[in-house]
């Protein structure tokens, strides 16, 4: 495979000597050191072999088949798998080595860069996600390579220093490692260098000091590069600085098929990594000096084995960069890009030193600040100088304005900064999450709350609707009664007594039912169970018209005329035999039964007040039919239509009622009538004022629907209180922590007011009086010993400039 596009990445090729491929493949990698034969043949490979990109990362491995384009992409984890507590969310980047991923740390909620070991050219994955060799031959190079990869993650990882990626951790898995790095947002040096090239030498020596002390401390731990360029330099967004990227360089000399290959970049390798000699520091400071010269001149070095053999190619920085760099800076780049390790700098300090030498002025104090952090510390424990307060303002004007701008944050007191932000440290977190704790509590309690109202109420719902089905088919059955039917065709006294006694029998048997009664064709009742209801005429209930329609009819809930209590009516149609006979009408008459609305209430009012549920039942009009607060029954929910109120009053539904006042609680009727499932709404009691929440079911074989409401504090009252009393905790402790800080600002406090004191005196030239007493041992005593030191190089100079005038 080709590397199509980048032309820094870095390549692995035949050491000095071996016999060149012209098809060669290129994958993307990091670098692995080769030492061999400084005497062999060398052979370079153009740019055109790694598909026009000269700085692509290339394996070159003689006979070896090019790897197919289409199986990089297979080999990366999916996204939204999980490793441990990291997410993968897609692929950073894809080479011949591993893969690296973007992933979200889910405990966290951070992200971070995951990088896999996963070399392409030896091994595959499997179905199970897993990673093994290819074949058999491969088995030891893989273990191999996956060893070094585990040595280098576990180095890094001892680093701490702000210029070097940071590997937070490493682990197994699938058969293979991963390193866990913190992601760095920014951008690669190569990708940002274009639009800063107008910065000067000075400002791009304040981001290459970091990034100097940072690989320092890399070689200091015996790790090497090996991969240093333009696009292993990130900047980041947040403040510009450098950060070194891509260490992975110990698990790739293992992790190809051929033994002789070397991992390198044209242009920024030095002869040493293709094989012609021992690496170390040096190599990484040739590959840094090839990066500046790039930053400098616009292109990379040309290529080490190329330049071995034509010298007189590759032009010096000195001629490229004049007039933009000053001869130092420049001339340390030459330095340092010598084919001859032993003429580079051997160390990133003393190149440094060459390279920053026109910004280090300051050179010399800081070899005596090293120097004397043993020598100076014994001799010159002085007393402290004392200097000099400004009195107080006196007037009341002035102390108000010194007042006023000790309200300002810049002017308060450090101790007192200090402290406020350990406590805010130590007690804000907390706080937040109780806060947030107690609200998903507080979701996680409605949640559940408002399951159990949907549940009860459906409960109830189901209840009712078995009372109403049970009393249907009752009055089914009193109205195909041919006892029924006789009488109404041919009406006479023996047959109304025996029907009577009855109808007596039934109303008796049922506690529900509070009369029974037969109707004529004209809607007068001729017989009944209650005596008070016989002559009487109903031909004005909606449900006569509709039963002698034909039609068996369940009424809603009705004031009843004569009772003048709530219930609902059950009408069945009459038909006799004769009649069809005879030619005249079928139906007859109408059979009637009047449940009793207390039957329903009992069913309703089982829901327990006691616990702060309301239940109600509302019918399809919207009207509230059952509600435990007598001055909301038979009102509307909404305003209704004046046909429907016109329809209700000639009905005498609800009696004599004037007027259907609306209760005003559109949301939860919109939420409940013509539903045809069970549900629950959260809204605000227009009644009561308070939020709410319910749950609604319709009643089967109806057109009712049951709700059971609650107040929303019924529910939280014990969870804030549970935070209330947890907020009185952390204020409690937060007293005590705050005399605990106030304490520990003041011991760090007391040693900078006497440096700041020890400035004063230094201003008006009282060295003597400047020097501190140092007890302490920890950084505070570093920083007094070492301004100890300063006053003593500061005291020398003035001694020699005042001798040199």
């Amino acid at each position: 495979m080709a590397a199509l596009h980048d032309p820094d990445a870095t390549v692995v090729r035949p050491a000095s000597g071996m016999r060149v491929d012209p098809d060669a493949t290129v994958i993307r990698a990091p670098a692995l050191p080769r030492a061999d034969d400084p005497d062999a043949t060398v052979v370079r490979v153009p740019a055109a072999r790694a598909g026009g990109d000269a700085d692509a990362t290339i394996v070159r491995q003689p006979q070896a088949p090019a790897l197919p384009a289409s199986r990089l992409p297979q080999l990366a984890l999916p996204p939204g798998l999980q490793l441990h507590e990291y997410r993968i969310d897609n692929v950073l980047g894809q080479g011949g080595f591993g893969i690296t991923y973007l992933a979200t740390d889910v405990n966290l909620r951070s992200r971070v860069a995951i990088k896999e070991y996963l070399p392409a050219e030896i091994a595959f994955r499997a179905s199970d996600r897993s990673v093994s060799p290819n074949a058999s031959e491969h088995r030891d190079r893989y273990r191999q390579g996956l060893e070094a990869f585990l040595v280098e993650a576990r180095t890094l990882a001892s680093f701490r220093h702000p210029a070097i990626v940071r590997v937070a951790r490493f682990f197994e898995t699938h058969r293979t490692a991963y390193m866990v790095l913190e992601y760095e947002k920014g951008q690669s040096l190569k990708a940002w260098w274009p639009s800063h090239r107008q910065m000067g030498e000075q400002q791009l020596v304040e981001r290459l000091m970091p990034l100097f002390d940072g690989l320092a401390q890399v070689h200091g731990g015996g790790v090497l590069h090996r991969d240093i360029k333009p696009d292993n330099i990130q900047v980041r967004d947040s403040d510009g600085s450098f950060v070194l990227l891509d260490f992975g360089s110990a698990g790739q000399a293992v992790a190809v098929p051929e033994h002789d290959a070397v991992v390198l970049t044209p242009g920024y390798a030095p002869p040493e990594q293709y094989g012609q000699g021992p690496q170390g520091p040096w190599t990484d400071i040739y590959a840094l000096a090839a990066t500046l010269y790039w930053l400098v001149t616009g292109q990379k070095p040309v290529d080490a084995e190329l330049r071995q053999m034509n010298p007189r190619g590759h032009k010096p920085a000195r001629e490229l960069g004049q007039g933009r760099f000053g001869e130092a800076f420049l001339a340390a780049i030459d330095a340092a890009l010598s084919l001859e390790p032993a003429e580079r700098p051997q160390t990133l300090d003393a190149f440094g030193k060459q390279l920053f030498a026109d910004h280090l002025a300051s050179l010399g104090l800081q070899d005596a600040l090293r120097l004397g952090e043993s020598s100076f510390f014994d001799e010159h424990n002085a007393a402290n100088a004392t200097g000099s307060l400004r009195r107080a303002p006196r007037t009341l004007w002035a102390r108000l304005r010194r007042g006023l701008r000790r309200l300002r944050p810049a002017a308060w007191p450090l101790a007192f900064k200090m402290t406020l932000a350990f406590v805010l440290t130590a007690l804000l977190p907390m706080a937040l999450t109780g806060a947030y704790n107690l609200n998903n509590s507080l979701q996680a309690v409605e949640r559940a709350e408002l399951e159990g109202l949907e549940q009860l109420a459906h409960s109830v719902a189901a209840r009712l609707g078995q009372l109403i089905t049970d009393t249907r088919h009752q009055a089914g059955g009193l109205g195909s009664d041919r006892e029924v039917a006789a009488f109404l065709d041919r009406p006479d006294d023996a047959a109304r007594d025996a029907l009577h006694n009855k109808l007596e029998r039934l109303v008796r048997a049922n506690p529900n039912l509070q009369l029974m009664m037969l109707m004529d064709r004209e809607g007068m009742a001729r017989v009944s169970s209650d005596p008070e209801v016989i002559g009487r005429n109903f031909a004005f209930r909606q449900y006569f018209q509709r039963a002698m329609a034909g039609e068996s009819v369940v009424s809603g809930m009705t004031i009843g005329a004569v009772s003048n209590s709530a219930g609902m009516f059950f009408a069945e149609p009459v038909r006799s035999p004769i009649a069809v006979a005879e030619g005249r009408p079928p139906v007859i008459g109408v059979a009637v039964l009047r449940l009793r609305g207390v039957a329903m209430a009992t069913i309703l009012d089982e829901v327990s007040p006691g616990a702060g549920l309301t239940p109600m039942l509302v019918d399809a009009d919207g009207v509230v039919i059952h509600h435990p607060r007598e001055n909301l029954l038979f009102r509307p929910l909404m305003p209704l239509k004046p046909e429907a109120i016109a329809a209700m009053k000639a009905e005498q539904r609800f009696g004599q009622r004037d007027r259907m006042e609306s209760i005003g609680q559109a949301e939860l009727a919109q939420a409940m009538l013509g539903t045809t499932r069970s549900g629950h709404i959260a809204y605000r009691s227009a009644v009561t004022g308070t939020a709410e929440v319910a749950g609604y079911s319709p009643v089967p074989g109806h057109d009712w629907v049951v709700a059971v409401a609650e107040t929303r504090d019924s529910f939280e009252r014990p969870l804030r209180e549970l935070y209330r009393n947890m907020l009185w905790s952390l204020a409690l402790v937060g007293l005590l922590f705050t005399g605990l800080a106030l304490r520990f600002a003041r011991s760090i406090v007391r040693p900078l007011q006497a440096l700041t004191r020890s400035a004063e005196a230094l201003k008006g030239g009282q060295f003597d009086a400047a020097h501190v007493n140092v007890r302490r041992q920890d950084e505070l005593g570093t920083l007094a010993r070492t301004f100890n030191v300063m006053i003593d190089v500061l005291r020398q100079r003035e001694r020699e400039r005042s001798r040199g005038g």
